[in-house]
């Protein structure tokens, strides 16, 4: 019995020994390394669709948003609200700002924020919702081309 728990000590050991030795990577928790984001994440055309509750009754609506890279955001949309549609409304372009861990605003010309944004899948996808009184809205947009693929169409 004591040569057995001796034997397994022994192991034990040794294979501690072994593996703090050798150069295996260490593991993070979601399994791959930070990477930060900025307006250049934000870059191409993305399909998206928002719905919720407004100040006038539910709202659905899909369409296009246009990311230049650079803080610029333009697109259009085809709205239902409160079961009265409006297609092609366009969306004038508007600042937004990314910071480092991927969330993201939308902003006005003049620096109020409208909306909340998290980029995912490292710019491919982005979840939204509405800071407007009396919404609760939320949407997904997912992307479609870069925006070199655009000035190409």
């Amino acid at each position: 019995m004591k040569l057995k728990i001796r034997s397994l000590s022994t192991f034990a050991l040794a294979t501690g020994l072994l593996l703090s030795t050798s150069n295996i990577p260490p593991v993070h928790a979601d399994g791959r390394r930070e990477r930060a984001c900025s307006d250049k994440t934000l870059n191409g055309s993305y399909g998206f669709y928002r719905n919720g509750t407004t100040s006038t009754g539910p709202l659905a609506a899909l369409g296009i948003l246009f990311f230049d890279g650079n803080g610029s955001v333009s697109g259009s949309q085809s709205i239902s609200r409160n079961g009265v549609f409006t297609f092609d409304v366009p969306i004038p372009p508007g600042p937004y700002e990314v910071a480092a861990d991927c969330t993201a605003k939308f902003l006005t010309d003049t620096g109020v924020e409208v909306a909340r944004v998290l980029i995912v899948d490292g710019g491919n996808e982005i979840y939204l919702f509405s800071e407007s009184t009396g919404n609760a809205v939320y949407g997904v947009g997912k992307k479609i081309h870069t925006a070199d693929d655009d000035h190409d169409r």
